[in-house]
């Protein structure tokens, strides 16, 4: 039988457990209730379940993952998920961390979201990026993979949606908090930039989307230097969670209280360090013309170098 969830909250884990099994009937193209005739199951425990308003005990994943044709080792690695998420930090203590785990991409987290906010002090983060500057990060090595183009228009599809339809459809609000220094870094050259500012620009005038810019003459202040992604849900159940991409070990989550404190204090900077979105907009406006001119002037003098 399906458990409550522990504390009343379903975390990332929770959560991935259940779209991972769940997702096992799409291998068999079954819907919701073709899979809960098959697994004895009703549509209301399965829409529970899908929307981890309880949390899945190891007998169903056994179940689910019989009737579904999933692996023994996908079954296993599920069935240990569920038996620790009965409690964590019991099951560390006695088993360790050294066990494969459920993988949840950021853009699995995402979807959930109703809110990001995300504070950029190197690079541009992967959902407003244009295709010209990913590819430029990725050639000098600061990236490794493609821009995942899918996922990436699916978002920014829900930035788009208006306020009458804001609950309905689940617009998602992003708040980009970024340095000048990223703004004005050469990755690629001046067109690659300037494409890229031109995109920041359309973006600004979505119901979904806000620009501040982290002044570049004000001092030393709490938190510089740092990048993070700060997301927020609907559902009260779901926690905020803080995302840290790391060179040496990927994605990092931060769930608790207590570790999302020190990033939640970042945000709290006072005005004199952000500027106003529309004052970030004028800037990113002459930023851009500023590129776009550099670039002209590079094209012709190339022009006449060749004829």
């Amino acid at each position: 039988m399906a458990l409550q969830l522990v504390n009343g909250r379903a975390s990332l884990e929770v959560r991935a457990l259940s779209r991972t099994v769940l997702g096992w009937r799409t291998r068999r193209d079954w819907s919701l209730l073709e899979l809960g005739a098959r697994v004895g199951f009703s549509t209301a425990k399965l829409s529970h379940l899908c929307r981890a308003a309880q949390r899945m005990s190891p007998s169903e994943v056994v179940v689910v993952g019989a009737a579904c044709g999933a692996s023994d080792d996908e079954v296993e690695l599920c069935m240990r998920v569920a038996q620790r998420a009965v409690d964590p930090q019991m099951w560390d203590r006695i088993n360790g961390d050294a066990w494969a785990r459920l993988t949840r991409t950021p853009w699995d987290v995402l979807a959930e979201a109703s809110e990001l906010v995300i504070v950029a002090a190197e690079t541009l983060p992967e959902l407003v990026r244009t295709s010209g500057y990913h590819a430029a990060l990725v050639e000098s090595g600061a990236a490794a993979n493609d821009i995942d183009l899918a996922n990436q228009q699916e978002a920014l599809s829900r930035l788009r949606v208006g306020t009458e339809q804001a609950a309905k459809l689940r617009r998602l609000n992003v708040r980009l908090i970024v340095t000048e220094q990223v703004l004005n870094g050469g990755v690629g050259d001046s067109r690659v930039m300037a494409d890229q500012l031109e995109h920041l620009e359309e973006l600004g005038e979505l119901p979904g989307f806000e620009l501040r810019l982290v002044d570049g003459d004000v001092g030393p202040y709490f938190g510089m230097g740092v990048s993070f992604t700060l997301m927020r849900f609907v559902e009260k159940r779901f926690d905020d969670v803080v995302l840290l991409h790391t060179l040496h070990g990927g994605d990092t989550w931060l769930e608790s209280a207590a570790e999302r404190a020190p990033y939640e204090r970042v945000l709290a900077a006072p005005d004199d360090v952000v500027r106003t979105e529309e004052l970030s907009l004028l800037w990113l406006n002459e930023a851009s013309l500023r590129l776009r001119d550099l670039a002209r002037r590079l094209q012709l003098v190339t022009d006449q170098a060749r004829s």
